[in-house]
């Protein structure tokens, strides 16, 4: 069974034993929801039997009603509280659990999973479907298996006692769950469509957010307003036929269980007529219906949420079964070599990277350049295993790398690309992302060679100034320099540079590689830039045209060679 719903529900292995359990408690529970219809029959039998020329049961005192009733209180109230934790607490601890193995499975997805997907879609999976899961969970997958046992159960015993009145009182479950199931797939279609629509408001809100400036600037406001209030009203009106579909499902089948107290009433009637029953079963069997009836309606009225646990299962079964890379922990390197071998990769069906090799050396300076699109950036990136190469072979000290944990890997690497992430907390801290147990010598050594010691003096409170959500507070220079800084402070063995000086001056530029030639020594570094003064040093220079090398060498040689990298020089002198 815990095969079963760790497949079924995405669920760990201790979430489907927990699960089992807490339908186990809720099974129990249901059971003693008899007790008080019990005691009613206890008094009826012995009041109404003797009446009835019945006989009935051994007299009971008030004070022994009292008593009885006082202990099955206590016994309800003590399975309440054990079904209560194991139900909820467990519940509560499993998507903790699921949202903790889900971020650390996006951490071991590669960026192309990412590239494919909605950020804002796989954000409402973290939080909104897991927050339904848990819902679902707490309110309606336990009780469905739970009342079914008890139902089962209970439908035995009467029928044995009684096999005509449990058929008359039986009838009306199968079809109204019939009845439900039939509606089940309308309302899953009607559910998936409402999540689809969501994700369109809230990416449409979250893409606002983030474009608030342009729209600002050309006076888009009214047409943001009206083109996110369209998308909202559609996500209201599926909602609404959400709402419809199950309520109009819900209550044809509640009412159709309604039927069943009537034919228990009628036919009941006609077998006291006929002597087939006494007063008493009559009775019992009319109370016995109602608490049979009232789990049910409950598991019809969940029918509606299970119908959108499978969407948000599914989604989560996408990110769980999804290839992680994976790989040893340890790593014995010659050297910081990063060799390219006939290297292919591509995005679905659109190639980027079409048979590249070279070999980026340690102690030099290797420059990629080529116009936009040429597949710079990409290289970089698939050094660092940031995506798995499609074919062909990288090699870091003759280690292949897509056979490394890329944690293990990016120990190797400092990093600094042209989009700078940076965090809402202090200039030191977001430097020290590069080394957290860094001294402050080595904050500092850092600082000044990416040139931040000028803008730290400037800052109210020097180094411990808060920049704001992403350095919002700080210019793109600036908040280059200290992505700079950080990379520096880290001191690999090995530097990717992806236009890390674009945002900066000429000046500040200069100043900079003046800092990083000192820092770079012995150490593998890859740089891509535009413009070329950054790259003329560099000990190889790398040129790529729609995702082949066109030509290789140093500057000197490429000049005298190369008509296409004339050309780039020429156009970016001017």
């Amino acid at each position: 069974m815990n095969k079963y719903f760790m497949k079924k529900y995405a669920m760990s292995e201790k979430g489907a034993h927990n699960l089992s359990k807490a339908i186990f408690s809720r099974t129990i529970l249901n059971f003693t929801k008899l007790f008080p219809p019990t005691i009613a029959f206890m008094f009826l039998f012995q009041y109404l039997g003797g009446v009835s020329g019945i006989k009935g049961m051994e007299e009971l005192s008030l004070i022994n009603y009292i008593v009885i009733i006082g202990i099955m209180v206590l016994v309800m109230f003590i399975v309440a509280r054990w079904d209560y934790t194991r139900l909820y607490t467990n519940v509560y601890m499993e998507s903790s659990n699921i949202r903790v193995e889900l971020a650390n499975r996006l951490k071991q997805l590669p960026l192309s999973y990412f590239g494919k997907r909605d950020l804002t879609d796989i954000a409402s999976t973290m939080m909104n479907d897991i927050s339904l899961y848990e819902e679902i969970f707490s309110h309606s997958v336990p009780h469905i298996y739970a009342t079914a046992i008890s139902t089962a159960v209970i439908s035995v015993m009467i029928l044995a006692y009684n096999f005509k009145l449990a058929l008359a009182t039986l009838w009306v479950i199968p079809i109204s769950l019939f009845i439900s199931l039939i509606a089940k797939k309308q309302q899953k279609k009607v559910g998936e469509a409402w999540v689809v629509k969501s994700r369109e408001v809230f990416d449409d809100l979250q893409e606002s957010i983030e474009q608030i400036e342009e729209i600002k600037s050309y006076n888009l406001e009214k047409k943001s307003l009206d083109r996110f209030y369209k998308k909202l009203a559609a996500a209201t009106k599926k909602k609404m036929n959400i709402e419809l579909v199950s309520g109009i499902t819900t209550g044809f089948a509640t009412i159709l269980l309604k039927v069943g107290i009537v034919s228990v009433a009628v036919i009941g009637a006609n077998m006291l007529i006929a002597g087939e029953i006494n007063i008493l079963v009559y009775i019992v069997f009319l109370m016995m219906s109602v608490s049979i009836y009232l789990p049910i309606e409950g598991i019809i009225s969940f029918m509606a949420m299970i119908s959108m646990l499978d969407a948000v299962v599914s989604r989560m079964k996408e990110i769980k079964t999804m290839k992680i890379q994976e790989g040893k922990k340890e790593m014995k390197l010659k050297n910081y070599d990063i060799e390219f071998h006939n290297v292919h990769f591509g995005y679905d069906d659109y190639s980027v990277i079409n048979g590249v090799s070279f070999i980026a050396k340690q102690g030099e300076v290797t420059a990629l350049i080529g116009e936009s699109g040429s597949g710079k950036s990409t290289l970089a990136k698939l050094a660092a295993r940031f995506w798995d190469i499609d074919k062909g072979k990288i090699l870091l000290g003759g280690e292949d790398i897509s056979l490394v944990d890329p944690e293990t890997l990016l120990k190797n690497f400092s990093i600094v690309f042209q989009d700078v992430i940076l965090f809402n907390a202090s200039i030191k801290d977001n430097i020290k992302i590069g080394k957290k147990n860094a001294t402050e010598e080595e904050i500092n050594r850092a600082i000044k060679a990416s040139r931040c010691d000028e803008l730290i003096e400037r800052m109210p409170e020097g180094i411990d100034t808060i920049i704001g959500e992403n350095g919002e507070r700080l210019s793109g220079g600036e908040r280059q320099r200290i992505s700079i800084a950080r990379a520096l402070l880290k001191d690999a063995p090995i530097i990717l540079m992806d236009e890390a000086t674009a945002s900066l001056d000429v000046k500040n530029e200069s100043l900079i590689q003046e800092g990083l030639s000192e820092l770079i020594k012995d150490k593998t570094v890859i740089v891509i830039a535009h413009r070329m003064r950054t790259i003329r040093n560099a000990d190889k220079i790398v040129l790529l045209k729609d995702g082949r090398i066109e030509d290789f060498g140093t500057d000197e040689e490429l000049l005298k060679r190369s008509t296409t990298y004339q050309k780039m020089l020429e156009k970016s002198l001017k």
